[in-house]
């Protein structure tokens, strides 16, 4: 691992302590029992991930739950869930032993995806206070999309010497379908409640695992994975890196 790949891994495991820092110091739980289940959810979707053909790099319904927290919870609640489920994708059922930096690293890209997305759907940001609802989720959807793939694109891009284009855009390729899906469906329910109810998380919940497992057995079909070897002829290792967090 080069100096700047290290540089880089640091610069990002720093900003995802100091943003779970300030969460801490300014912890609210409105409701204990409902970040218990939260914080299940959160550690059963982490472990649920899928693999993407062709690339170190995993998908998992967390984006999801990510979303509906952002409605529902506190800002240190989904810190805390996310930096959980982090730690769990990273770790459950490695064909390696991660080290604690890409640990550090898979909780710290959550938390900041997390982060990101929060502010757009809770309409933190100025300007969007008066911009519908539906808009500013939509918003943090994408942003949030667009931290998580980004930040690992970049230190896969570092470690593997490739192209920071091609590899995001074939991570966009194996997963954008599925993620822009669970987006939409996640946004209806939030629009038909006007704000995401703990009923309405967990009705929606089994839906979201079934359609991930499903995701899951397409790629792992021949159609999915000569599909996603037709459009991108790359293969990263997963046994180079172990950075392979979604």
């Amino acid at each position: 691992m080069t100096g700047l790949t290290r540089a880089y891994l640091g610069a990002v495991v720093a900003a995802g302590a100091a943003t779970m820092a300030f969460s801490l110091g300014h912890w609210r739980s409105d409701d204990p029992l409902r970040f218990v289940v939260f914080l299940a959810l959160f550690a059963l979707a982490a472990a649920l991930k899928g693999r993407i053909p062709g690339i170190t790099g995993t998908f998992s319904p967390v984006f999801f739950f990510s979303l509906l927290g952002s409605t529902i919870l506190s800002f240190p609640e989904l810190a805390v869930a996310s930096a959980l489920a982090g730690v769990v994708q990273c770790t459950f059922k490695q064909l390696r032993r991660p080290s604690l930096i890409q640990i550090c690293f898979n909780a710290s890209n959550f938390v900041l995806s997390a982060a990101s997305g929060f502010v757009f759907i809770q309409r933190l940001i100025p300007g969007l206070r008066e911009q519908p609802g539906l808009l500013c989720f939509m918003l943090g959807a994408a942003v949030f999309y667009l931290v998580n793939t980004g930040l690992v694109s970049v230190a896969l891009t570092l470690v593997e010497q490739g192209s920071v284009a091609s590899i995001w855009s074939h991570w966009c390729l194996g997963s954008l379908p599925y993620y822009l899906v669970g987006s939409l469906i996640v946004a209806a329910t939030v629009t038909a409640n006007s704000a995401a109810t703990f009923a309405a998380v967990i009705l929606i919940s089994p839906a979201m695992l079934l359609a991930t497992i499903y995701y899951r057995l397409w790629l792992r079909s021949g159609n999915g994975a000569s599909t996603m070897d037709d459009l991108h002829p790359l293969r990263y290792q997963e046994e180079k890196t172990g950075l392979v967090t979604r």
